[in-house]
Parts: C-alpha cells; structure tokens; sequence
C-alpha cells in the first residue's frame, strides 16, 4: 500500500512558490528581479545579504503587513542577470536604478549584512532618492581571519553546488523553529551561484565588498 504524501504546511507552499511571484525589470540594461507586496507608502526596500535572494525577507514580510515591501534579488543572485560587475558600488546602483524605475517616493532601505553595505553605498551615493536608512548585522568592509570558516568553506565548493552541501550547515544555520522548507529554498537559490563568483565576497578584506 502507498504512503500518503505528507502534508504541505503553509511555509511549504509559500517557499515553493516565492520564485514564480518575481517581478522583471530593466534597470541600466540589466534585468533584475524582485517581489512585491502592496501597502501603505512609504515603501521598504529590503536589500539581501552575500548568496541571498529576496527570499531572505519572505519570513518577515507578514510581520510588515499594510506597508509597501519591494524585495529586489542583487545582480547575480537569484532571478536577476549577473552583469559584468559585482562590487557594492554596483549593487547600489541597481537599487537606485530600481528606486528610480518604479518611481517610489522616498523609500525607506533596510539591508541586512551585505545588503547592509549596499544599502550604506546607496545613502552615501544617492542620499536624495531614499527617506531612511535600517542596517542589520552588517559592516563597512568585511576582515576576516586567513582561516574563517567561511574562506575555507567557500575555498571547498565545486560547481555545481549541491544543495545538500554540508557548507550550509555552518552557512545557514539558525535557532530551532526556523521553517525547514525556507532553509531549503536558501540553500536552492545560493547553490545556483557559481563557485567562481562566491569566492572574491570571500576573501579576506575583498575588493568586491
């Protein structure tokens, strides 16, 4: 006799769609995607961290309920086009470009870790099209040690990346209660990076970051 299929939660099925309500804009000639929830202005803008997509905010947007959230995918990561270059100047030119292009007010930008120094680039660059600024668990420029667990851990991945690598029990480890599919949908959406482009964000005071 055959199994039941084990029943989808609510996670389950918002993770396993968060991919197809990505939006496609041009911004500067490269494609980059985002997703968007309606609300009350002034918008968020939430800007992902280093191997992150919008999916990163998909857990906290229902705490945002009736506030306009727009969750950009960086260049290379997720469903955006990679583009020729990859430094915190870029990514913050594309999330001004976006601003721009879906003509939001004055938004408010919360980056969280790499997003965090993007978004610091963006105020510092491009101070009159946002309203506010939130960092979280971010940095001006990243130092790590020659011999961080994360320079190792990155120095061992080979295309193609496996979602099951054991990395991302180090990469995307969380307090218990965090929703097993999400994990999974983080660790699907960095493994489709390739290895080469994982690797500058990794070195030690990076000229990328």
């Amino acid at each position: 006799m055959s199994q039941a299929a084990p029943e989808l939660t609510v996670q389950d099925i918002e993770q396993s769609t968060w991919a197809s309500r990505k939006r496609i804009v041009d911004v500067g000639g490269l494609d980059l995607a985002y997703v968007e929830v309606a609300g009350s202005e002034p918008p968020l803008v939430l800007v992902h961290g280093f191997t992150d997509t919008s999916r990163s905010f998909s857990l906290l947007a229902p705490h945002l309920s009736g506030r306009r959230l727009i969750m950009p995918d960086l260049r290379g990561h997720g469903a955006s086009n990679a583009g020729e270059g990859c430094s915190v100047a870029d990514f913050a030119d594309d999330i001004a470009g976006l601003i721009r292009r879906l003509r939001l007010d004055r938004p408010v930008v919360v980056g969280h870790s790499l997003g965090g120094m993007v978004s610091i680039a963006l105020a510092a660059q491009y101070l009159n099209v946002i309203g506010g600024l939130v960092i979280l668990a971010s940095t001006l420029k990243p130092d790590f040690g020659s011999h961080h667990q994360l320079i190792d851990g990155v120095a061992a991945l080979r295309d193609p990346i496996s979602p099951s690598d054991p990395f991302y029990d180090w990469w995307h480890a969380c307090q218990p209660g965090v929703p097993q599919a999400f994990l999974a949908g983080l660790a699907q959406d960095a493994s489709a990076i390739p290895a080469a482009r994982w690797r500058p964000f990794s070195k030690r005071s990076a000229a990328p970051i």
